[in-house]
């Protein structure tokens, strides 16, 4: 008869097994890929260190591009600002105009109102 013990270390051993047959597959794939890199870093290294020695170049060039980006911008909303302000004067200035004119043609039909009052009644 088996032992509540001797089942317990059967079924611990069976899950070492496993583990330790799992644990070489990943093993193995890892083993695999490091390969895979490994070619493709002999592969590419020229270019690899080009791209390196460009980094400290590119970086100030998106350090430039930023900065530029950032003046262009102040630059828009100081030009937005000045549109504005103009449009608005312009439409105060419209404004006045047409008060202007709007007040003299009540004039001149005063005047109409009185020639027509004055000689219409002979």
């Amino acid at each position: 008869m088996i032992s509540y013990r001797d089942l317990a270390f059967a079924i611990l051993f069976v899950i070492a097994v496993a583990l330790g047959i799992y644990l070489f597959m990943v093993l193995n794939h890892l083993s695999h890929l490091l390969k895979r890199l490994r070619e493709l870093s002999d592969k590419y290294s020229s270019h690899i260190e080009k791209t390196i020695d460009r980094l400290p170049s590119i970086a100030a060039n998106i350090d430039e591009t930023a900065e530029n980006m950032k003046q262009g911008i102040e630059k828009a909303a100081a030009t937005v600002d000045t549109v504005g302000d103009t449009i608005t004067e312009t439409v105060a200035a419209v404004n006045t105009g047409t008060q202007e004119v709007v007040e003299y043609v009540k004039i001149i039909a005063d005047i109409i109102k009185v020639l027509i009052n004055t000689f219409g009644k002979k």
